[in-house]
């Protein structure tokens, strides 16, 4: 939960002096549809939450990433979930690569440094 995240950075705040954290491999999966509206909600809470932490709370927070960019394989469910920005299509042979409007999302926060309403 987002506010989960926020707690946790400033566990790390208060108990650790503030270190520098990056944070990785944060994302949501969902069954691959490319109108990823949960997705899209996931990611404008959570960057909420770490936009608090850092400029509420003085949190050190270097950087983000989502979980993933592709759509891939995961070690407990193989291709059944997905977690990508991108969707991949494991049936043909070129691995085509749709952008899901979760790409469009991160896409305005990096171009904008804004979390767009959603």
């Amino acid at each position: 939960v987002p506010e989960g995240l926020r707690g946790v950075l400033n566990w790390f705040r208060r108990r650790y002096r503030n270190p520098t954290v990056l944070i990785t491999e944060n994302g949501y999966s969902d069954d691959g549809q490319l109108d990823d509206a949960a997705r899209i909600d996931y990611y404008a809470r959570h960057l909420n939450a770490l936009l608090t932490a850092i400029v509420v709370d003085g949190c050190n927070v270097a950087g983000f990433t989502a979980w993933s960019i592709i759509d891939n394989f995961e070690w407990l469910r193989g291709y059944s979930e997905k977690f990508g920005l991108f969707y991949v299509n494991f049936s043909d042979p070129q691995l085509q690569r749709v952008p899901k409007a979760s790409a469009d999302f991160m896409r305005r926060v990096i171009s904008t440094r804004t979390i767009p309403a959603h």
